[in-house]
């Protein structure tokens, strides 16, 4: 998968794929980091950030920061109980098994290619 080309227009990295440990994901930024995170406990769930900054964010922010959108479905997911998929180091949030692998699929069908004209 490593030389695999997506219509994105990137070139997919040996490591995109389903994402197990969350604490490599910082959920502020929404993206998958080589270390675990900075853990911050709220309402009994653990999200991540990759530096104090992102945790404080996630501590002051939580209905902003820890909710994203499964980008199959349209569906309103929790960062802490969502499945992960990594792309080109960008994080993705699934409400199911299903969702994820229709996504990992081609990802191509769910995600704009990057804005590369910008204003």
């Amino acid at each position: 998968m490593a030389s695999l080309v997506l219509a994105l227009g990137t070139t997919a990295a040996a490591d995109d794929g389903p994402v197990a440990d969350k604490s490599r994901v910082c959920m502020v930024q929404d993206a998958v980091m080589d270390k675990p995170g900075i853990p911050v406990e709220r309402g009994g769930k653990t999200y991540y950030g990759c530096c104090a900054m992102c945790s404080e964010m996630i501590a002051k922010e939580p209905e902003r920061l820890t909710r994203a959108q499964d980008p199959v479905t349209g569906a309103d997911v929790d960062k802490a109980d969502a499945l992960v998929f990594g792309l080109g180091r960008r994080a993705y949030y699934f409400e199911s098994e299903s969702s994820r692998a229709r996504f990992a699929k081609n990802p191509a069908l769910y995600v704009s290619p990057p804005d590369t004209n910008p204003r």
